[in-house]
């Protein structure tokens, strides 16, 4: 359906539509489509037409006050400048490469809870306000995460939510501003782990597993989060006892003894 953008002289405006070819990608795959700008009743310039992802981001300030907004990433050109002449259509096709580093939202079939990333499409109109039109889009989980998300659910701990937060982690290959974490509840086999959270910050060749537990101390030890790290080479993703990876980390961070 057309969304109808501001005309910079107040009268006619274009409308713009967007459709997607491809609707669920996974991570370094690529979104295709096409851009469909549809002129008003006046000629009007168009600045530059643009493509970009856009996920939920949590952000904690220095008052302590959690503030959630939408951030763009992964920003694409498609076409400008040019003049929309009134009543004509312009279809412009687009390919957008999907940030390696982008949300995922999809697991095993099933929507992570929390998760939400879109496509959002920026037209810059000369003396007027920035139109947009956004639509989501399915991002599901590469060969690797998989593996270890099924790793971790084999292991007892229960999916939460997921989330995203603002801010990077040292030591990975971390390009975007934030990162995604994905929350566990607890599980029999490691009772002193009251919640796990398992972060992925995937590249082209392989990614680094960020693991953070929320380990019970006991009668005469506080509650204490630890953090654990290991990379996955992608070409050797079938040689390794991932499950085994997963328990060395939480074993080096004292979630179980």
């Amino acid at each position: 359906m057309f969304k109808q953008l501001l005309a910079a002289a107040g009268v006619g405006g274009a409308e713009v539509e967007t459709e997607l070819f491809t609707p669920g990608v996974q991570p370094g795959g690529i979104v295709e489509g096409v851009i469909r700008l549809r002129g008003g009743r006046v000629d009007q310039a168009i600045g530059h037409v643009a493509v970009e992802f856009v996920t939920r981001v949590e952000r904690e300030y220095s008052d302590g006050e959690e503030r959630i907004a939408d951030l763009g990433f992964g920003r694409v050109g498609v076409a400008g400048p040019f003049t929309l002449i009134a009543g004509t259509v312009a279809e412009l096709r687009f390919a957008a490469p999907v940030p390696f580093e982008t949300p995922i939202t999809f697991f095993d079939g099933h929507h992570l809870p929390g998760a939400a990333v879109a496509l959002r499409t920026v037209v810059d109109i000369h003396g007027a306000v920035d139109a947009t039109d956004t639509d989501p889009i399915g991002i599901g989980a590469l060969p690797a995460q998989h593996v270890v998300l099924d790793a971790v659910r084999r292991m007892g701990f229960g999916l939460l939510r997921t989330d995203v937060e603002a801010g990077t982690i040292a030591r990975t290959p971390q390009r975007l501003p934030f990162y995604q974490e994905i929350e566990f509840g607890r599980s029999h086999h490691f009772p002193r782990v009251n919640q796990l959270e398992l972060t992925f910050v995937a590249a082209e060749q392989g990614m680094s597993v960020v693991l953070e537990a929320d380990i019970e101390g006991g009668w005469f030890r506080e509650d204490r989060d630890g953090i654990g790290m290991f990379w996955v080479d992608y070409s050797r993703l079938a040689a390794q006892d991932w499950t085994a990876e997963i328990h060395r980390t939480l074993a080096g961070l004292g979630a179980l003894g």
